[in-house]
Protein backbone atom coordinates (compact mmCIF):
# COMPACT_ATOMS: atom_id res chain seq x y z
CA UNK A 1 0.00 0.00 0.00
CA UNK A 2 1.70 3.37 -1.05
CA UNK A 3 2.10 6.64 1.05
CA UNK A 4 -1.27 8.09 -0.46
CA UNK A 5 -3.55 5.50 0.14
CA UNK A 6 -2.33 5.10 3.75
CA UNK A 7 -2.33 8.70 4.71
CA UNK A 8 -6.07 9.07 3.31
CA UNK A 9 -6.66 6.03 5.26
CA UNK A 10 -6.11 7.89 8.18
CA UNK A 11 -8.06 11.15 7.03
CA UNK A 12 -10.89 9.02 6.89
CA UNK A 13 -10.81 7.06 9.95
CA UNK A 14 -9.78 10.67 11.92
CA UNK A 15 -12.75 12.21 10.55
CA UNK A 16 -15.03 8.84 11.81
CA UNK A 17 -13.60 9.74 15.15
CA UNK A 18 -14.31 13.31 14.33
CA UNK A 19 -17.56 12.73 14.18
CA UNK A 20 -18.37 10.03 17.02
CA UNK A 21 -16.86 12.65 19.20
CA UNK A 22 -18.71 15.31 17.91
CA UNK A 23 -21.83 13.11 18.47
CA UNK A 24 -21.40 12.48 21.77
CA UNK A 25 -20.35 15.44 22.59
CA UNK A 26 -23.90 16.81 21.27
CA UNK A 27 -25.90 14.27 23.03
CA UNK A 28 -26.29 14.91 26.85
CA UNK A 29 -28.64 13.31 29.32
CA UNK A 30 -30.65 14.93 31.27
CA UNK A 31 -30.22 13.22 34.82
CA UNK A 32 -31.72 16.06 37.48
CA UNK A 33 -34.75 17.47 35.38
CA UNK A 34 -37.59 16.34 36.74
CA UNK A 35 -40.27 13.33 35.05
CA UNK A 36 -43.95 12.80 35.44
CA UNK A 37 -46.05 9.43 36.01
CA UNK A 38 -47.95 8.56 32.82
CA UNK A 39 -50.81 5.97 32.56
CA UNK A 40 -51.33 3.97 29.42
CA UNK A 41 -54.04 1.43 29.93
CA UNK A 42 -53.86 -1.13 26.42
CA UNK A 43 -56.05 -3.20 27.30
CA UNK A 44 -58.45 -4.47 24.58
CA UNK A 45 -62.37 -5.96 24.59
CA UNK A 46 -62.47 -9.71 26.22
CA UNK A 47 -66.22 -11.31 25.45
CA UNK A 48 -67.45 -12.40 28.62
CA UNK A 49 -64.75 -10.93 30.58
CA UNK A 50 -64.88 -7.83 32.96
CA UNK A 51 -61.92 -6.25 32.39
CA UNK A 52 -62.83 -3.11 34.27
CA UNK A 53 -62.35 -4.91 37.13
CA UNK A 54 -58.95 -6.58 35.61
CA UNK A 55 -57.87 -3.09 35.16
CA UNK A 56 -58.64 -1.86 38.53
CA UNK A 57 -56.29 -4.65 39.95
CA UNK A 58 -53.37 -4.19 37.82
CA UNK A 59 -53.75 -0.52 38.37
CA UNK A 60 -53.87 -1.38 42.22
CA UNK A 61 -50.64 -3.48 42.03
CA UNK A 62 -49.10 -0.28 40.20
CA UNK A 63 -50.14 2.35 42.81
CA UNK A 64 -48.47 -0.13 45.50
CA UNK A 65 -45.08 0.02 43.64
CA UNK A 66 -45.36 3.84 43.08
CA UNK A 67 -46.06 4.13 46.75
CA UNK A 68 -43.31 1.59 47.97
CA UNK A 69 -40.13 2.39 45.53
CA UNK A 70 -39.35 5.92 44.97
CA UNK A 71 -37.78 5.47 41.47
CA UNK A 72 -41.42 5.06 40.10
CA UNK A 73 -42.75 7.04 42.87
CA UNK A 74 -40.57 10.65 41.93
CA UNK A 75 -39.56 10.00 38.47
CA UNK A 76 -35.99 12.08 37.90
CA UNK A 77 -33.68 11.96 34.55
CA UNK A 78 -37.11 10.25 32.88
CA UNK A 79 -40.85 9.69 32.34
CA UNK A 80 -42.23 7.07 33.63
CA UNK A 81 -44.53 5.03 32.18
CA UNK A 82 -46.56 2.41 32.63
CA UNK A 83 -49.17 0.48 30.33
CA UNK A 84 -51.04 -2.33 31.50
CA UNK A 85 -52.34 -5.36 28.68
CA UNK A 86 -55.18 -8.05 29.07
CA UNK A 87 -54.81 -11.30 26.79
CA UNK A 88 -58.23 -12.69 25.80
CA UNK A 89 -58.80 -16.74 26.50
CA UNK A 90 -58.85 -18.78 23.64
CA UNK A 91 -60.17 -22.18 24.28
CA UNK A 92 -57.03 -23.81 24.74
CA UNK A 93 -56.49 -21.87 27.75
CA UNK A 94 -59.62 -21.71 29.35
CA UNK A 95 -59.52 -25.80 29.85
CA UNK A 96 -55.49 -25.02 30.83
CA UNK A 97 -55.22 -22.13 33.71
CA UNK A 98 -58.12 -19.96 35.14
CA UNK A 99 -56.82 -16.32 35.77
CA UNK A 100 -57.05 -13.87 32.78
CA UNK A 101 -53.78 -13.60 31.42
CA UNK A 102 -52.25 -9.42 31.40
CA UNK A 103 -49.18 -8.06 31.76
CA UNK A 104 -47.78 -4.52 33.64
CA UNK A 105 -44.85 -2.61 31.59
CA UNK A 106 -42.87 -0.23 33.30
CA UNK A 107 -40.63 1.65 31.11
CA UNK A 108 -38.01 4.67 31.87
CA UNK A 109 -37.88 7.11 29.29
CA UNK A 110 -35.00 8.78 30.03
CA UNK A 111 -34.45 12.99 28.64
CA UNK A 112 -31.83 14.21 26.82
CA UNK A 113 -30.53 17.09 24.46
CA UNK A 114 -29.22 16.30 21.40
CA UNK A 115 -27.47 19.97 19.55
CA UNK A 116 -29.52 21.54 22.07
CA UNK A 117 -32.78 20.15 21.39
CA UNK A 118 -34.40 18.27 24.50
CA UNK A 119 -35.85 15.15 23.54
CA UNK A 120 -37.45 11.93 25.05
CA UNK A 121 -36.43 8.49 24.49
CA UNK A 122 -38.79 6.16 23.05
CA UNK A 123 -39.08 2.64 21.77
CA UNK A 124 -36.21 0.68 22.17
CA UNK A 125 -33.88 2.98 23.74
CA UNK A 126 -36.45 3.65 26.99
CA UNK A 127 -35.25 0.71 28.91
CA UNK A 128 -37.99 -0.92 30.97
CA UNK A 129 -39.67 -4.50 33.01
CA UNK A 130 -42.58 -6.02 32.95
CA UNK A 131 -44.80 -8.16 35.22
CA UNK A 132 -46.80 -10.85 33.92
CA UNK A 133 -50.00 -11.62 35.27
CA UNK A 134 -51.28 -14.84 36.19
CA UNK A 135 -49.00 -16.85 34.23
CA UNK A 136 -46.92 -18.26 36.50
CA UNK A 137 -44.80 -20.29 33.76
CA UNK A 138 -43.49 -17.78 31.72
CA UNK A 139 -39.97 -16.65 33.09
CA UNK A 140 -38.99 -20.06 34.51
CA UNK A 141 -40.35 -23.26 32.81
CA UNK A 142 -39.61 -24.40 28.95
CA UNK A 143 -41.80 -26.62 27.14
CA UNK A 144 -41.68 -29.82 25.82
CA UNK A 145 -42.43 -30.07 21.72
CA UNK A 146 -40.74 -31.51 18.64
CA UNK A 147 -42.68 -31.38 15.03
CA UNK A 148 -45.80 -30.66 13.85
CA UNK A 149 -47.16 -33.04 10.98
CA UNK A 150 -46.49 -31.40 7.47
CA UNK A 151 -49.10 -31.35 4.39
CA UNK A 152 -46.95 -33.77 2.76
CA UNK A 153 -46.89 -36.67 5.27
CA UNK A 154 -48.68 -39.65 5.31
CA UNK A 155 -52.54 -38.55 6.05
CA UNK A 156 -53.55 -41.40 8.40
CA UNK A 157 -50.95 -40.57 10.31
CA UNK A 158 -51.94 -36.71 11.20
CA UNK A 159 -53.92 -37.27 14.14
CA UNK A 160 -51.94 -39.99 15.63
CA UNK A 161 -49.27 -37.65 15.69
CA UNK A 162 -51.09 -34.50 16.99
CA UNK A 163 -52.66 -36.98 19.80
CA UNK A 164 -48.65 -37.91 21.02
CA UNK A 165 -47.37 -34.19 20.41
CA UNK A 166 -49.79 -32.61 22.35
CA UNK A 167 -49.30 -35.31 25.44
CA UNK A 168 -45.74 -34.27 25.36
CA UNK A 169 -46.44 -30.61 25.56
CA UNK A 170 -47.94 -31.20 28.81
CA UNK A 171 -44.21 -31.52 30.24
CA UNK A 172 -41.73 -28.38 30.77
CA UNK A 173 -38.34 -28.27 32.18
CA UNK A 174 -38.36 -25.88 35.28
CA UNK A 175 -35.96 -23.44 36.55
CA UNK A 176 -34.28 -24.57 39.88
CA UNK A 177 -34.98 -22.33 42.99
CA UNK A 178 -32.30 -20.10 44.00
CA UNK A 179 -34.08 -18.52 47.32
CA UNK A 180 -37.44 -18.52 49.14
CA UNK A 181 -37.39 -14.80 49.81
CA UNK A 182 -40.18 -14.32 51.82
CA UNK A 183 -44.07 -16.33 52.48
CA UNK A 184 -44.77 -16.01 48.44
CA UNK A 185 -42.22 -14.61 47.39
CA UNK A 186 -39.86 -17.13 45.38
CA UNK A 187 -36.54 -16.30 43.42
CA UNK A 188 -35.86 -18.38 40.44
CA UNK A 189 -32.32 -19.09 38.55
CA UNK A 190 -32.32 -17.46 35.17
CA UNK A 191 -31.31 -19.38 31.40
CA UNK A 192 -27.76 -18.92 30.97
CA UNK A 193 -27.11 -15.27 28.47
CA UNK A 194 -29.39 -13.32 29.73
CA UNK A 195 -29.56 -10.54 31.23
CA UNK A 196 -31.14 -10.76 34.65
CA UNK A 197 -30.30 -12.35 38.19
CA UNK A 198 -33.39 -14.60 38.18
CA UNK A 199 -37.22 -14.55 37.79
CA UNK A 200 -39.32 -13.71 40.77
CA UNK A 201 -42.95 -15.84 41.13
CA UNK A 202 -45.24 -13.86 43.58
CA UNK A 203 -48.60 -16.40 44.83
CA UNK A 204 -50.14 -17.48 47.61
CA UNK A 205 -48.53 -19.90 49.73
CA UNK A 206 -51.55 -21.90 50.70
CA UNK A 207 -52.18 -23.32 47.41
CA UNK A 208 -50.65 -26.01 46.15
CA UNK A 209 -47.56 -25.89 43.90
CA UNK A 210 -47.97 -24.79 40.49
CA UNK A 211 -45.67 -27.75 39.02
CA UNK A 212 -45.81 -31.57 39.60
CA UNK A 213 -43.00 -34.03 39.77
CA UNK A 214 -42.78 -36.25 36.50
CA UNK A 215 -40.87 -39.84 36.96
CA UNK A 216 -38.30 -40.81 34.22
CA UNK A 217 -41.11 -43.58 32.95
CA UNK A 218 -43.23 -41.19 32.39
CA UNK A 219 -41.71 -38.65 30.38
CA UNK A 220 -39.79 -41.58 28.39
CA UNK A 221 -42.88 -43.16 27.79
CA UNK A 222 -44.67 -39.90 26.44
CA UNK A 223 -41.58 -39.10 24.27
CA UNK A 224 -41.56 -42.99 22.92
CA UNK A 225 -45.15 -42.55 21.95
CA UNK A 226 -44.63 -39.32 19.76
CA UNK A 227 -41.07 -40.80 18.11
CA UNK A 228 -42.97 -43.83 17.51
CA UNK A 229 -45.48 -42.29 15.57
CA UNK A 230 -42.77 -39.77 13.93
CA UNK A 231 -40.93 -42.83 13.00
CA UNK A 232 -43.65 -44.26 10.71
CA UNK A 233 -44.35 -41.09 8.95
CA UNK A 234 -40.46 -40.19 8.41
CA UNK A 235 -39.73 -44.30 7.31
CA UNK A 236 -42.81 -43.66 4.89
CA UNK A 237 -41.20 -40.49 3.83
CA UNK A 238 -37.53 -42.21 3.24
CA UNK A 239 -39.08 -44.96 1.21
CA UNK A 240 -40.95 -42.19 -1.28
CA UNK A 241 -37.24 -40.69 -1.11
CA UNK A 242 -35.92 -43.78 -2.43
CA UNK A 243 -38.22 -44.76 -4.82
CA UNK A 244 -37.52 -41.35 -6.60
CA UNK A 245 -33.65 -41.71 -6.41
CA UNK A 246 -34.62 -45.06 -8.13
CA UNK A 247 -35.84 -43.43 -11.22
CA UNK A 248 -32.48 -41.30 -11.32
CA UNK A 249 -31.02 -44.48 -11.32
CA UNK A 250 -29.02 -43.75 -7.87
CA UNK A 251 -29.58 -46.19 -5.10
CA UNK A 252 -27.92 -45.69 -1.76
CA UNK A 253 -26.82 -48.36 0.15
CA UNK A 254 -29.62 -49.75 3.14
CA UNK A 255 -27.80 -48.31 6.19
CA UNK A 256 -28.02 -44.83 4.30
CA UNK A 257 -27.37 -41.90 6.94
CA UNK A 258 -30.96 -40.31 5.96
CA UNK A 259 -32.62 -43.67 7.30
CA UNK A 260 -34.92 -42.84 10.08
CA UNK A 261 -33.08 -44.04 13.43
CA UNK A 262 -34.37 -41.51 15.83
CA UNK A 263 -36.97 -43.66 17.69
CA UNK A 264 -34.87 -46.84 17.92
CA UNK A 265 -31.92 -44.70 19.67
CA UNK A 266 -34.25 -43.30 22.25
CA UNK A 267 -35.89 -46.44 22.91
CA UNK A 268 -32.56 -48.00 24.07
CA UNK A 269 -32.10 -44.70 26.31
CA UNK A 270 -35.12 -45.51 28.00
CA UNK A 271 -34.07 -49.47 28.14
CA UNK A 272 -30.87 -48.85 29.57
CA UNK A 273 -32.62 -46.86 32.37
CA UNK A 274 -33.14 -49.54 35.33
CA UNK A 275 -36.00 -50.32 36.92
CA UNK A 276 -35.46 -48.05 39.89
CA UNK A 277 -34.26 -45.25 37.87
CA UNK A 278 -37.58 -45.24 35.63
CA UNK A 279 -39.36 -44.28 39.39
CA UNK A 280 -36.67 -41.29 39.99
CA UNK A 281 -38.06 -37.57 39.40
CA UNK A 282 -36.99 -36.83 35.29
CA UNK A 283 -34.20 -34.03 34.84
CA UNK A 284 -33.35 -32.31 31.61
CA UNK A 285 -30.01 -31.44 30.30
CA UNK A 286 -28.31 -31.19 26.91
CA UNK A 287 -28.26 -34.00 24.53
CA UNK A 288 -24.32 -34.06 24.17
CA UNK A 289 -24.28 -35.06 28.13
CA UNK A 290 -27.43 -36.85 28.78
CA UNK A 291 -28.66 -38.67 24.75
CA UNK A 292 -31.06 -37.54 22.62
CA UNK A 293 -33.67 -37.82 25.22
CA UNK A 294 -32.24 -35.66 27.22
CA UNK A 295 -33.76 -37.01 30.03
CA UNK A 296 -31.79 -38.65 33.24
CA UNK A 297 -32.46 -39.99 36.81
CA UNK A 298 -28.75 -37.94 38.29
CA UNK A 299 -30.43 -34.82 38.97
CA UNK A 300 -28.70 -33.48 36.17
CA UNK A 301 -30.39 -30.42 35.03
CA UNK A 302 -34.02 -28.93 34.79
CA UNK A 303 -36.44 -30.89 36.52
CA UNK A 304 -39.25 -32.29 34.27
CA UNK A 305 -42.59 -31.20 35.65
CA UNK A 306 -46.15 -31.02 34.83
CA UNK A 307 -48.26 -28.32 35.31
CA UNK A 308 -51.15 -28.42 38.25
CA UNK A 309 -53.89 -27.21 37.85
CA UNK A 310 -55.36 -27.20 41.15
CA UNK A 311 -52.69 -24.27 42.25
CA UNK A 312 -55.48 -21.77 40.95
CA UNK A 313 -58.04 -20.69 43.20
CA UNK A 314 -61.30 -21.35 41.44
CA UNK A 315 -63.30 -20.08 44.09
CA UNK A 316 -62.00 -16.03 43.33
CA UNK A 317 -63.42 -14.37 39.87
CA UNK A 318 -60.95 -15.09 36.72
CA UNK A 319 -59.87 -11.01 37.21
CA UNK A 320 -58.03 -11.64 40.36
CA UNK A 321 -54.02 -11.47 40.17
CA UNK A 322 -53.10 -15.17 41.40
CA UNK A 323 -49.77 -14.92 40.07
CA UNK A 324 -47.41 -12.46 38.94
CA UNK A 325 -43.74 -13.58 37.31
CA UNK A 326 -41.13 -10.66 37.25
CA UNK A 327 -37.90 -10.91 35.62
CA UNK A 328 -35.22 -9.25 38.65
CA UNK A 329 -32.93 -7.43 37.69
CA UNK A 330 -31.29 -5.68 40.72
CA UNK A 331 -27.14 -3.62 40.06
CA UNK A 332 -24.77 -3.54 42.74
CA UNK A 333 -22.92 0.02 42.63
CA UNK A 334 -19.55 -1.63 40.66
CA UNK A 335 -22.59 -2.89 37.96
CA UNK A 336 -24.47 0.54 38.10
CA UNK A 337 -21.02 2.57 37.80
CA UNK A 338 -19.90 -0.13 34.66
CA UNK A 339 -23.39 0.90 32.87
CA UNK A 340 -23.07 4.37 32.97
CA UNK A 341 -19.72 5.07 30.63
CA UNK A 342 -21.04 2.34 27.69
CA UNK A 343 -24.61 3.86 27.33
CA UNK A 344 -22.66 7.53 27.21
CA UNK A 345 -23.80 8.44 30.74
CA UNK A 346 -27.19 7.24 30.94
CA UNK A 347 -27.94 5.35 34.59
CA UNK A 348 -29.39 1.93 35.43
CA UNK A 349 -32.63 2.97 36.16
CA UNK A 350 -34.28 -0.55 36.33
CA UNK A 351 -31.49 -1.55 38.33
CA UNK A 352 -32.29 1.07 40.67
CA UNK A 353 -35.47 0.84 40.78
CA UNK A 354 -35.53 -2.95 41.50
CA UNK A 355 -32.84 -1.45 44.33
CA UNK A 356 -35.29 0.72 45.69
CA UNK A 357 -38.28 -2.26 45.71
CA UNK A 358 -38.69 -3.73 48.58
CA UNK A 359 -39.46 -7.36 47.03
CA UNK A 360 -39.90 -9.22 50.52
CA UNK A 361 -43.30 -7.62 50.71
CA UNK A 362 -44.71 -8.18 46.98
CA UNK A 363 -47.10 -10.97 49.05
CA UNK A 364 -49.48 -8.67 49.76
CA UNK A 365 -50.23 -8.14 46.29
CA UNK A 366 -51.74 -11.30 45.83
CA UNK A 367 -55.17 -11.62 46.82
CA UNK A 368 -56.17 -14.45 49.19
CA UNK A 369 -59.72 -15.40 50.19
CA UNK A 370 -60.16 -15.30 53.51
CA UNK A 371 -63.14 -17.33 54.05
CA UNK A 372 -61.66 -20.66 52.87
Amino acid sequence: MNKSVIKGCFVVLGLILLVSVSQAQSMQYQPDKPGKFVFNNQQGKCPGVDVTTFKNNLTAIVEWVRLNDSVLGYPTGFDAVVGLSAYCFDERSKMEDYGIRGSIGISFHHFYTENGVSHTATGWSAHGTEIIINNPMYYISTQFDEAEFKTDDPPHLKQPLEKARENLRKYYTTAPVIKEIAPGVRLYASDAGTWFKGSLLIFNPERPEIWIPVTVKEIMETKLAYYKVKHEIDSINYEKMVAGWAKMNFNPDPDHTMKPRLYQVIKQEYENFTAEELKLPAYSCPAEECGISTINARGEGRAVVKFNPACWDRSLPVTTVQYMSWDYRPATLQELEAFIEPNQGLSDFVGLFFNNLPIEKLGVLIYKNKQK
